[in-house]
Order: C-alpha cells, then sequence, then structure tokens
C-alpha cells in the first residue's frame, strides 16, 4: 500500500486485472511547519494541504518559506516530496584553517543556518552563502 507503506507479496494470474493507481505532481510553495506538520500552499488554487513531518524526513530542515516544491499526491494524500536541486542556505560557523594543516585539500565540518552539519571546503567561513544539493545534502558552491 502506497499511501499506508506495507508491503504484501501477492500472486496474481495472467487473466487477471491489476487497477493502477494515478499519481498526481503539483507544485506548492511552502509556508510553515510545526512538531508534527509541514504546510503547503498551491500555486493555482491557492488551496493549502498538510504532510507529516514523518514522511517528509531529513528534509524539513531545508524547507523556507516560500520555497517552491513538487508534491505528487495519491486519492489527494500527500506521498513525496522534491525539493528543487540546490538550495541556498547560510554558514553559521565553521573551523578555522590552519595553514599547511595538509598537503591536500580536505574538508571541514560547517553548521548551517537550518541546523544541519555538512562538510564544506576550507575557503568557506562563518557568515558565507552557499548552495547544497538537496538531494545528498552536500556542498554544492559559494553563493555570492
Amino acid at each position: 500500500s502506497v499511501i499506508k507503506g506495507t508491503k504484501l507479496n501477492e500472486r496474481f494470474r495472467s487473466s487477471e486485472t491489476v487497477e493502477k493507481g494515478e499519481v498526481n505532481e503539483k507544485k506548492f510553495n511552502f509556508l510553515y511547519a510545526d512538531d508534527k506538520n509541514s504546510y503547503f500552499m498551491d500555486n493555482v488554487s491557492f488551496e493549502q494541504i498538510s504532510m507529516s513531518n514523518e514522511l517528509i524526513g531529513d528534509k524539513t530542515k531545508l524547507l523556507s518559506e516560500n520555497l517552491e516544491v513538487t508534491i505528487s499526491t495519491l486519492e489527494e494524500k500527500p506521498l513525496s516530496i522534491e525539493l528543487p536541486k540546490n538550495i541556498n542556505c547560510i554558514v553559521e560557523s565553521t573551523d578555522a584553517v590552519v595553514k599547511g594543516q595538509t598537503a591536500a585539500s580536505s574538508y571541514k565540518p560547517a553548521k548551517l543556518d537550518n541546523g544541519l552539519t555538512i562538510t564544506v571546503p576550507p575557503f568557506i567561513e562563518s557568515g558565507d552563502k552557499i548552495i547544497i544539493d538537496s538531494r545528498n545534502l552536500e556542498y554544492v558552491k559559494k553563493n555570492n
């Protein structure tokens, strides 16, 4: 069951038919989140829907006001969320680089304004604006 998140092994005969579920994708803007749910508004009809933070997972930390996302629904129930590939973030704090510490370029940990901790190149400093990949939560580039 896609909606319930359960699996069941079932055998079908070649003469049997199976009803195909119709999954729809729509664009929504993120409004706000509370402890249990995140709330989104349809860009066209201005209707609001909510989605469980459990279903969204770690991506809840990447949601920011008015961020446009794509939500897949089945029978008007949200199934999954797709964020833009690149997300803008600000480095809240990061370690200072010691010159000559290593011969090769090494990454250092950085805490972002949304609470995530990722690794960034040594030239990134606190307060820098960066772009991260929403799929794997990795540093992409510095944003000027």
